[in-house]
Order: C-alpha cells, then structure tokens, then sequence
C-alpha cells in the first residue's frame, strides 16, 4: 500500500470540511448584507447610517478576508494532494525500474 494513498481519505476529508466552512462563512456574509434593512427599521436612537456603514465598511470586508483565508488553505491542501499524486507515481515508477534492474542482473 502507498503512503500518500493511505492517507488521502484524512486530506480529502480535511478538504471538504474546509470547503463546508467556507460555505458557511459565505452564508454569513450574505445574511449579514441582508439583515442591514431589516436592523436600520428597527433601530431606535438615529445612528442607523452609521451601523449601516460598519457593517459595509468593517463586517464585510473582514468576512470576504476570512472566505479568501479558508478558500486558499483548501486550495492549497488540493495542491499538495496532486503534487503528493506526482511524488507517489513517481517513487513507483522508479521502485519499479529498480526491481527490472535488479531482476536483469539476478537473470544475466
């Protein structure tokens, strides 16, 4: 059995579960552009363009950051997986040749 293949369930499943996160963080920065109106309507004291403009300039921005931040800690965990592919089907190939190597010599 090949190491990389042993532990390419543990990879794929961290890959999805990041991928549900990062789901998530995109559902909350949706909602949270959504329930602007909704707060302003009810909200009492007369500030509400400025809680309006927090959350455009502040909420929003740091959500869309940590999206990126999750996006790109799984798309590099796909980009390890391939280049772990490359490293195993080379290690084969080259485990591979040996044994013909070998086999030549012990035949000759």
């Amino acid at each position: 059995m090949d190491f990389f293949n042993f532990v390419r369930g543990d990879v794929e499943q961290a890959v999805s579960t990041v991928k549900a996160q990062q789901s998530q963080a995109e559902e909350l920065q949706t909602r949270s552009k959504a329930s602007i109106p909704t707060v302003m309507s009810a909200w009492r004291g007369g500030d509400e363009k400025e809680y309006e403009a927090d959350v455009q300039r502040k909420l929003i921005p740091a959500i869309a950051q940590l999206i990126a931040a999750i996006a790109g800690f799984g798309g590099n965990l796909g980009s390890i997986m391939g280049g772990l592919d490359g490293a195993d089907q080379k290690i084969s190939g080259m485990a591979s040749g040996l044994g013909d190597t070998f086999g030549s010599f012990l035949k000759g």
